[in-house]
């Protein structure tokens, strides 16, 4: 798999905060490339002699047992742009996901071990999980980069091909109302189709239904999935409008 990394222009303006719980080799790698991009990062992991290790490349560490729920309250939940859990040890894991969606921090997105792991994150209502054979920690620090962004491939430096979930403004619009070529300079790909209420899914969403010729007056889904490709910039451009 390519490992992916938007360049410095492409960043969004706005310096964003993030939370890693978890500094094993995927949570570091994540956290250091967060923080190396311009992002304010609260790395934790129970382990001091890790934290002496990693203080020079992430923002901020903090020792903390993060399935203490009380522990879990003195962070700034209501002021991270998104918390991501990248914990080794899987009922660890899943009891510190636990708490992050019973407090219902805005987006949570948790690293699985196997599928077994990956299928139980799923049934307790973690939407974004993260294999680590299908993913890496510079895709995921890639991806946070653009809003709504699920999956971003670099064709190259200038251009890209992206899964963007449908911003919650256009959710009702037709694909003729939002004119995407047009107001943004991009191809739409496809419609992923999002499955009826009640079935989970992944941020892989492989039980989406691939759509390469939704009718143009139809309206958009919540948690449809529009594949698009252009430049990087125009992409992030219609992301944030």
């Amino acid at each position: 798999m390519i490992l992916l990394l938007i360049k410095d222009k492409y960043l969004i303006n706005r310096k964003m905060k993030y939370i890693v719980i978890g500094l094993g080799y995927f949570g570091s790698k994540l956290a250091s490339n967060l923080t190396n991009m311009g992002h304010e990062v609260i790395g934790i992991d129970n382990h001091s002699e890790r934290l002496d290790e990693l203080k020079d490349s992430i923002t901020t560490v903090m020792k903390m047992d993060s399935t203490n729920i009380s522990a879990i309250k003195s962070l700034p939940l209501n002021d991270t742009d998104a918390v991501i859990v990248a914990i080794g040890d899987v009922g660890s894991s899943i009891l510190t996901l636990s708490i992050l969606k019973n407090l219902n921090v805005k987006r949570i997105i948790g690293r699985a071990i196997h599928q077994t792991h990956h299928n139980i994150l799923t049934q307790i209502g973690i939407e974004e999980v993260v294999l680590p054979l299908e993913e890496s920690a510079m895709h995921v620090s890639s991806m946070l980069q653009i809003k709504n962004a699920l999956r971003l491939t670099e064709i190259n430096e200038e251009y890209a091909i992206a899964e963007i979930l449908v911003p919650a403004k256009y959710t009702g619009h037709s694909l003729d109302t939002l004119n995407i070529q047009n107001r943004f300079n991009l191809v739409l790909v496809a419609v992923k189709i999002a499955p009826k209420e009640g079935i989970l899914t992944s941020i892989f969403r492989r039980n989406y239904k691939v759509d390469l010729t939704y009718g143009v007056d139809l309206p958009l889904g919540e948690k449809d999935i529009l594949v698009l490709a252009g430049k990087i910039i125009d992409i992030k451009r219609f992301s944030e409008s």
